[in-house]
């Protein structure tokens, strides 16, 4: 809370003192007397003590997990709670970065009496990911509008607009070209594999009762099974790749966040080894494993502002800095894990490391939001070097996935993986 006195009584003051002034050096009594209600107001506006009330904000959205594109009213109330009347109190609500308002005002002006409230909405477009509310501003100032005091109120809220993968495992995504590596043991499996004799100690149901029935004999049965992959999510948050398709839209390495975190979601089914990479100024890993709390950790980094602000870092992840860092990982990368990058291309470095990571023995698929535009010279080159990125890859063993951040994930998912 800061409180700093407003600038509105100086000019009554200034043009009190000169009128005094001059009516000093004139000799005019009646200067003087024009003079005294100028200096009275300037008094009067230092008598106020500063405001000292307690207010309470609450924040509602009209819509449960939103689409893409949808229009969704967000309805906020202010309470003054205090006993002390608010003659003037504007509010500014904290809205996420990644989202813009369509239609209304997320400011509001108003007088609170004691125990009053008041609310106001406005309307913000859906976009892909999970977009946090910041805290509200809230500006209150005293009856002659001399001292001003402001102050943030937070209240968690968050819009999710989220596009579930339904019908696309991360396994088929990411090993639709190396397949997956086949092993025999003695769990359950997909695929008979043999009949042997049965050996102190094999799970009982794994014999064959009806031989058993049949022959009087116990022998076991073992099947092959598709032993799975570990896959890595490998996000490119490169400063450069903060770019958006117009001002209003999210830039690409938000919707990258947004993709990783679908991905996540189908872990619960498939209950693969999976890991994330993030490449920039600096590096972020974690090692590919299984289960829910490691699910947890993995969605709770991708929501750390600090790994992967919302804002364009400070520093830039430069070819040579992506290099090093991708060979620092080379010994913690195991041959068979399969890599998903996820990258807008708007530059040759994903090109150049998709390539180098499947050059040793990884599959690698590529997902690229495309936040490239039209309309001028420029936009239109970014365009058509990006498809030429894309058609480079699509000539080696590399899948790309070129996804329209005005379409579903699935989607895009699906045209890929079922072309």
């Amino acid at each position: 809370m800061t409180t700093h006195r407003t600038t509105r009584w100086n000019i009554a003051l200034v043009a009190a003192l000169l009128t005094s002034g001059t009516g000093v050096l004139l000799a005019e009594s009646k200067l003087l007397f024009l003079a005294i209600p100028g200096v009275v107001f300037t008094i009067y506006s230092h008598l106020h003590s500063v405001p000292n009330t307690t207010l309470d904000i609450e924040r509602e959205i009209k819509a449960n997990n939103p689409s893409h594109g949808e229009e969704v009213e967000i309805l906020v109330t202010l309470r003054n709670t205090g006993e002390q009347t608010l003659s003037n109190v504007s509010i500014v609500d904290g809205i996420p970065l990644m989202l813009s308002v369509e239609n209304g005002s997320a400011r509001h002006a108003t007088a609170l009496g004691s125990g009053e409230e008041t609310t106001f909405s406005y309307t913000v477009t859906a976009k892909h990911g999970v977009h946090c509310f910041q805290p509200a501003t809230i500006v209150f100032r005293d009856i002659s509008s001399s001292v001003a005091v402001e102050t943030t109120i937070t209240v968690e809220t968050k819009l999710t607009c989220r596009s579930p993968i339904q019908t696309i495992s991360l396994g088929h995504i990411a090993h639709q070209h190396a397949g997956s590596t086949v092993a025999t043991n003695g769990l359950t499996g997909i695929e008979f594999s043999k009949v042997r004799s049965y050996r102190f100690g094999d799970p009982p149901n794994r014999i064959d009762w009806n031989r058993y029935a049949r022959d009087k004999e116990l022998t076991t049965i073992s099947f092959r099974e598709d032993r799975s992959r570990a896959v890595i999510l490998c996000i490119d948050a490169r400063a450069i790749c903060y770019r958006s398709s117009s001002r209003t839209e999210p830039h690409a390495v938000f919707y990258e966040r947004a993709a990783a975190r679908e991905l996540l979601g189908t872990v619960s089914r498939s209950d693969e080894p999976i890991g994330l990479l993030v490449l920039g100024p600096d590096h972020y890993w974690i090692a590919p494993n299984t289960g829910s709390h490691h699910s947890t950790i993995l969605q709770r980094t991708l929501d750390d502002t600090d790994i992967l602000p919302l804002k364009p870092p400070s520093r830039n992840g430069t070819k040579n800095n992506v290099d090093m860092q991708m060979n620092s990982l080379k010994t913690k990368i195991a041959k068979n894990t399969s890599i998903i990058l996820l990258s807008p291309l708007v530059d040759d470095v994903p090109l150049e490391t998709a390539q180098v990571l499947r050059a040793t023995g990884h599959s690698v698929t590529v997902l690229s939001p495309d936040v490239t535009t039209t309309g001028s010279l420029g936009t239109e080159l970014a365009r058509l070097q990006r498809t030429n990125r894309i058609n480079v890859l699509r000539r080696t063993p590399i899948s790309v996935i070129d996804w329209n951040p005005k379409t579903p994930l699935e989607t895009a998912l699906y045209s890929t993986v079922n072309p």
